[in-house]
């Protein structure tokens, strides 16, 4: 069973244990030849992220706004859309299509920043993956 990656956001050591868990789910995407999915938590009321690592190398980095209130809503969907990130058609997400060669490092910044944006908390997440198999996928190797 794996174990889930503890990031505190706070914590200098946070890009670096977020770069090493990204580099191991594109490790098993390559080797097992299928996507996988890791979800970073969120507290209650606020919005989880989920990076999707694809075979063609690139990844997407997607939140959903089901738990945000009409006013954190607001607030995180045009700080995303500041960076970068696109809107979904529903409104209800939005997403960053991350191509080949993005380094970890860099998708691992923008990971920190996304769960940060509008306000949330800083409190520590958990880190946890599955492969298209359903298969858990090791992000401390």
């Amino acid at each position: 069973m794996a174990t889930a990656v503890v990031i505190d956001p706070t914590d200098f050591d946070a890009v670096g244990i977020l770069t090493e868990a990204i580099v191991s789910l594109r490790a098993h995407v390559l080797i097992k030849e299928v996507d996988a999915s890791a979800t970073v938590s969120a507290p209650d009321g606020w919005h989880p992220l989920v990076i999707n690592a694809k075979q063609g190398g690139s990844s997407i980095l997607i939140v959903r706004f089901n738990e945000l209130s009409a006013s954190r809503l607001r607030n995180v969907a045009d700080a995303l859309s500041k960076r970068g990130w696109h809107l979904d058609e529903d409104r209800q997400g939005a997403t960053l299509r991350q191509p080949p060669g993005t380094t970890a490092t860099d998708s691992a910044f923008e990971v920190l920043s996304a769960i940060g944006i509008g306000g949330a908390p800083s409190t520590t997440r958990t880190l946890e993956a599955r492969d298209g198999n359903g298969n858990e996928v090791d992000l401390q190797s």
